[in-house]
């Protein structure tokens, strides 16, 4: 869906949805959370229901503690019409992130990128301030574009352009391109189908087709040449799967994963020599879909990878549960609706309580400087536990959480109404869509979508 959104644009994607209304549950149990610079008093406690409250829409930048969690939500979007000052350019009705997986801040946390109806679009805003910075650059050709994850590279974004014929590095502040690449095979799909992600470190990408897949190192390390070296590896068919969801590295850069349409993701080992890609095989069995032999773990929708810092930084795909067992259990493991795949042999892991637990939505890993936990946002489901909520798990298997805020989205039908909930990478902020139709005292209209962020940061 994403891959569609992005490349035939917003309107295809928008949506009305109804607002509903419920009272307000006060939680009863918190944990002060400390030596990592959140705010004390996160609600931690994975038990209690906690219902969204009636809560009055946030006014443009001005933060505000919303009751239940009283964590700072701020509205980082203005209303439709008005200028996007210093910028030129108007606010649209729908200004927000692009998706869950896709980072929105800079590696630093200076910027943040934003889609803008009104335009210009993207807007790159300031990571502090969250106001207008930057309008893009007239000679960047940007289509399917990442940041580069590594603070080496504070300002520069990794592209696929129009064309899908090259790749290159742009700086975003200075308007120059640093590197780039020609692509053998013309991609229709950019980086991962628009859902892929470079490795952690900004060395690999997988770029991908409708039909093939193959890696790119961008930053050759020795023994090989460095950089304009082209280091490109061959092109492997994967369309045996059939139709590819979405494409990327896992975090280390040792495999990459594709997901076929019905959420089946598979696994290839890459050489390191030759970056040619190879099925990898895996040595437990907790399929719905596909052969352990053929490289495919557990049916997860939604996912991202990550590494587990609680597992020897083993390689993880997260994810909400997309096999869906009559009996609840996988080969003896209790399955909930976050799950956690191992790429190196398919075990699986329960990251939540799958008791009263409302369905989850979206699952981010972005968060790469603080490894260990899982961004996820839930479904409205009144009388379950974390619906319409923002919450981290933690990849331990210990059903850890932090609860972060409700969303307030009436999302039913509504694409770009999803809250696509991503962290920024130390963790700290999560940045969520919402037209705040849900649970609201002075609703706008439905069609009003705009970013909001929650910040967690300790003062």
């Amino acid at each position: 869906m994403l891959g569609r959104c992005k490349r035939e644009g917003v309107a295809v994607c928008q949506g009305q949805a109804g607002a509903t209304t419920t009272s307000t549950t006060t939680p009863t149990t918190t944990t002060t959370l400390t030596g990592g610079g959140f705010l004390s008093g996160l609600v931690t406690d994975p038990t209690v229901v906690l219902t969204e409250p009636e809560t009055p829409r946030p006014a443009y930048e001005l933060p505000v503690r919303p009751t239940v969690f009283h964590v700072p939500i701020m509205r980082i979007a203005n209303d439709p019409g008005l200028p996007t000052l210093p910028v030129s350019g108007t606010w649209g009705s729908d200004a927000r992130h692009v998706y869950s997986k896709q980072q929105p801040w800079s590696a630093d946390e200076s910027l943040i990128s934003i889609e803008n109806s009104g335009g210009p679009s993207p807007l790159i805003l300031d990571g502090f301030t969250n106001l207008p910075k930057y309008a893009p650059c007239s000679n960047y050709d940007l289509w399917d574009y990442r940041w580069h994850p590594s603070r080496a590279h504070p300002h520069e974004q990794i592209n696929v352009d129009s064309s899908g014929t090259r790749l290159s590095w742009f700086d975003v502040v200075s308007c120059t391109e640093t590197r780039s690449w020609s692509l053998p095979i013309a991609s229709d799909y950019g980086i991962g189908s628009g859902e892929g992600n470079p490795s952690n470190d900004g060395r690999f990408v997988l770029i991908a087709s409708a039909r093939q897949i193959y890696v790119v190192d961008m930053d050759p390390q020795p023994p090989f040449a460095p950089y304009p070296n082209r280091r490109i590896g061959p092109a492997l068919d994967v369309s045996n799967g059939g139709s590819i969801d979405w494409a990327g590295m896992s975090a280390s850069g040792k495999y990459a994963v594709v997901s076929y349409n019905g959420d089946y993701p598979r696994v290839f080992d890459v050489n390191t020599s030759t970056l040619a890609l190879t099925p990898h095989p895996m040595s437990t069995s907790y399929q719905c879909h596909g052969s352990a032999s053929d490289g495919y773990v557990y049916a997860l929708g939604h996912a991202d990878v990550a590494v587990n810092p609680f597992d020897n930084n083993e390689d993880v795909l997260v994810g909400r549960d997309q096999c869906f067992p009559s009996s609840g259990q996988v080969n003896g493991v209790v399955v909930s609706n976050v799950m956690m795949a191992r790429l190196r042999d398919g075990q699986i892991t329960a990251l939540t309580d799958p008791n009263n637990e409302a369905f989850a939505s979206h699952v981010s890993t972005r968060n790469i400087n603080r490894p260990g936990w899982a961004y996820v946002d839930y479904e409205v489901e009144n009388g379950k536990r974390f619906s319409a909520e923002v919450i981290a798990v933690k990849l331990d298997g210990s059903k850890a959480v932090q609860r972060f805020a409700h969303e307030h989205s009436a999302f039913s039908g509504c694409y770009r109404c999803e809250p696509h909930a991503s962290p920024s990478p130390d963790g700290r902020r999560i940045i969520f869509a919402s037209n705040w139709a849900d649970h609201c005292t002075t609703c706008g209209s439905s069609s009003d979508i705009k970013d909001y962020v929650i910040d967690a940061r300790a003062p």
